[in-house]
């Protein structure tokens, strides 16, 4: 049986890649910052209303409820918690944080799969969600 290589980045990846290059524009071991999952949907939604911010299509937000909410971006944010890419401080889990495995996905696997134009614009978008969130 054939395989092929995926050619077109998952919203994980876009995520991981945003969380990583957030990491790098502050210049710290490690990206920390007070996210519980409805500011992270916030955050997000937010970002996402840009045109130009195109990859962050992937993560569509249903705004039925109170808040804008995104089921892709949720799945995303567990699949990297359980991949080790992402963490979360006791005693309530409102610190997030990303881990050494993250950089290390990024540096091996991502960096390679995305093209110079998605890295800008993910790098853009890494600089304003920093800007967004509350670093500890």
């Amino acid at each position: 049986m054939a395989t092929s290589v995926r050619s077109y980045p998952m919203p994980d990846d876009i995520l991981t890649a945003i969380l990583e290059l957030a990491r790098r524009e502050k210049g710290a071991d490690r990206l920390a910052f007070r996210g519980h999952d409805d500011e992270l949907q916030s955050v997000f939604a937010e970002l996402s209303k840009d045109p130009k911010r195109s990859l962050l299509r992937l993560f569509v937000f249903s705004d039925s409820g109170p808040r804008p909410y995104s089921p892709t971006l949720n799945d995303s944010v567990s699949k990297l918690q359980l991949a080790g890419f992402l963490g979360r401080q006791n005693p309530d889990y409102e610190v997030v944080f990303t881990t050494t495995a993250a950089r290390d996905y990024y540096e091996t696997v991502l960096s390679n799969i995305f093209s110079d134009d998605e890295k800008n614009q993910l790098s853009e978008i890494a600089k304003v969600f920093l800007s967004h969130i509350r670093s500890v």
